[in-house]
């Protein structure tokens, strides 16, 4: 009798385990629970998540460099420094995020933009776009293949353009008064139409960033000195390199900020550190990667400042960064969500 008991406590308790197991996996399949609800939209746990993976290296930087708090240590998201939270604040800007993405997409929908708003459309319309990146013949740019959350970051910034481009010429408009407004009262370098220049450049070449002989120091000082007795070039490296066993280089090149290509790195480093110089005018001492020098102006030719026919195009940009902005917070508000 007590053998059939056990048998049957057996057998029932086997079929318990497996009711359970069942009834688990199911609901590990079964959808996300809902979070937010925007306007009659449901945001899902999972759709957070994907939002909170993606702020994870931005919240733990931000307390790593505020509070030199250790992000591998066991507890660190739960830790309570000064108020904060990572594990909240991550969750705050998460949700902040997907709260505005979403708002930017059903206002970009209502404005007649094609714009996926919950997951599972995102999901599907990217099945399609990877579907069509894997069959074609043509020229696909981008990625072979995109990821999840890299596919919800391009299509909000071509949602965003878009959504932009409508509210420009319509609700976000604005007046020429306006304009000249904004032209008045922005930063004049905004409209600064560049210089050409040629540049003297007095360089020591590294071998390691942040490490110069000591000597470097009276160097330059026997440089700035050159200058002010208005020396040759030529004459000051002599000198230098008669005297020293650190060998100072010296070379002159011209840029035009007209035609400056973005990729030539140090023609647009020259350029930064000397568009506010004068000819005849010096840098200072300066480092550059492995390197430090100085810099000084031979000539100059400045293009002057754009007058505003010239900047409708750059004032009507940089009056809908600002009216954007404020749009969506008000968007934002009207659905109970504030920034």
């Amino acid at each position: 009798m007590k053998q059939k008991a056990h048998r049957w406590n057996m057998i029932m308790g086997t079929v318990v385990f497996l009711a359970l197991f069942i009834a688990g996996f199911w609901w590990l399949k079964g959808p996300s629970h809902k979070v937010l609800k925007i306007g009659s939209y449901t945001i899902t746990q999972d759709h957070l998540a994907l939002y909170e993976n993606d702020c994870r290296a931005e919240v733990t930087s931000y307390f790593y460099n505020k509070y030199q708090l250790d992000p591998n240590e066991s507890g660190f998201w739960e830790t309570n420094i000064q108020g904060e939270v990572p594990g909240e604040v991550l969750k705050q800007k998460a949700a902040k995020r997907l709260v505005r993405d979403t708002v930017e997409r059903l206002k970009a929908s209502q404005y007649g933009i094609p714009a996926d708003i919950t997951l599972n459309d995102i999901k599907r319309s990217l099945g399609e776009e990877n579907k069509k990146r894997q069959s074609s013949q043509g020229i696909s740019y981008g990625p072979s293949q995109y990821g999840l959350m890299e596919y919800i970051s391009r299509t909000q910034m071509e949602v965003r353009d878009e959504l932009k481009g409508k509210l420009i010429e319509e609700k976000l408009k604005p007046s020429e008064d306006q304009l000249k407004e904004l032209y008045a009262s922005a930063d004049p370098s905004l409209f600064d139409k560049g210089c050409r220049a040629r540049i003297g450049i007095y360089m020591y070449y590294g071998m390691k960033s942040g490490e110069y002989p000591e000597e470097l120091k009276k160097i330059w000082s026997f440089v700035e000195k050159g200058f002010a007795e208005e020396k040759e070039p030529a004459d000051i490296i002599k000198e230098i390199n008669e005297v020293s066993e650190v060998k100072i280089e010296y070379e002159e090149a011209e840029y035009d900020m007209a035609d400056l290509l973005r990729d030539n790195q140090e023609m647009i480093w020259l350029a930064e550190q000397t568009r506010s110089m004068e000819p005849g005018q010096s840098s200072g001492v300066l480092d550059y990667g492995p390197s430090q020098g100085i810099l000084k102006v031979l000539d100059k030719h400045d293009y002057g400042r754009a007058g505003y026919e010239e900047s409708v195009t750059l004032l009507r940009n940089l009056w809908l960064e600002s009216a954007y902005e404020e749009y969506i917070k008000q968007c934002m508000e009207e659905y109970g969500y504030s920034i």
